[in-house]
């Protein structure tokens, strides 16, 4: 690719974000009111590290088009848990690492996957934007496993929304368009999902499983009973041994656990639970 071409992609990248981004912003707008406090006093109640004048400051931030302070103050906001900086901040990463030209695979990988870790949070805890985004995840497989029951739970909470808010559009349409998709059974099951819902704070447990997992493989399995060995990616692993993977460009560390008639169970960096990898059948 020659200089001049990389330079309108770059360009055209920016552009692409910064429309988007306003677009988000005009999201907000509504609740950008400052409720009778002056921005400068939002301002410094964000520096001195309340999370809810630290996610009103990033908002002011989309509204002036600098995303790269708004995506700051949402994370800020969100490591201590606030739901709708949870939200913003997944929607930010997820659109960045859905648009961003030129972008490394392991940087898109690694942004893709945090945005899934956010917008997983704070769907679990009822946000509406939270809900729609993590609902076209699982429906297009962005980072994540497709998983259609997935879809629709998501995709159906987020509709419940103000009838105004795009995310409730987003939802809607995304349930939708997984029902298209499912049998009977599942929608039946999805329907179940969603009754059950209640929201929480996730435990680790609960985030999914990043989509690049799928692209580690067993492809044989061999020795005697007493020293059994599994084939995981062209690496050799006998139970207790490590190898390290290259992985949607990025190296990832495989332990074997255990070795099974068909399947081997390895703990996979990064991961808070064991992965099985199942033998493909010939």
């Amino acid at each position: 690719m020659n200089i001049n071409r990389m330079c309108l992609l770059q360009k055209t990248d920016r552009c692409v974000l910064l429309v988007l981004a306003l677009i988000f912003g005009c999201q907000v707008c509504c609740r950008s009111q400052l409720s009778g406090s002056s921005l400068a006093d939002i301002k410094a109640a964000a520096e001195a590290g309340n999370p809810a004048a630290q996610d009103k400051l990033a908002e002011q931030f989309i509204l002036h088009m600098d995303t790269a302070q708004a995506e700051s103050w949402y994370r800020k906001a969100a490591e201590q848990g606030y739901a709708h900086a949870q939200g913003k901040l997944g929607d930010l990463l997820l659109l960045h690492a859905r648009v961003g030209f030129g972008l490394k695979p392991d940087v898109k990988a690694a942004t893709g996957s945090e945005a899934v870790k956010w917008v997983t949070l704070a769907a679990n805890q009822g946000d509406n934007l939270g809900q729609a985004d993590l609902a076209s995840a699982y429906l297009n497989g962005d980072f994540v496993r497709p998983d259609l029951l997935e879809a629709y739970k998501w995709g159906d909470l987020a509709a419940r929304g103000s009838p105004f808010d795009p995310a409730t559009i987003t939802g809607r349409s995304t349930r939708d368009a997984a029902i298209l998709k499912m049998s009977a059974d599942q929608i039946a099951e999805a329907k179940e999902r969603v009754a059950t819902f209640t929201p929480h704070v996730a435990a680790k447990s609960e985030l999914p499983e990043p989509a690049w997992v799928k692209q580690i493989e067993l492809s044989g399995l061999s020795g005697p009973p007493n020293h059994r060995l599994a084939v995981v990616d062209n690496q050799t692993l006998a139970v207790g041994d490590s190898v390290v993977l290259k992985v949607a460009g990025k190296s990832v560390s495989v332990r074997c656990l255990e070795i099974r008639e068909k399947s081997v169970l390895v703990q996979i960096e990064g991961l808070d639970k064991p992965t099985e990898l199942t033998l493909a059948d010939d």
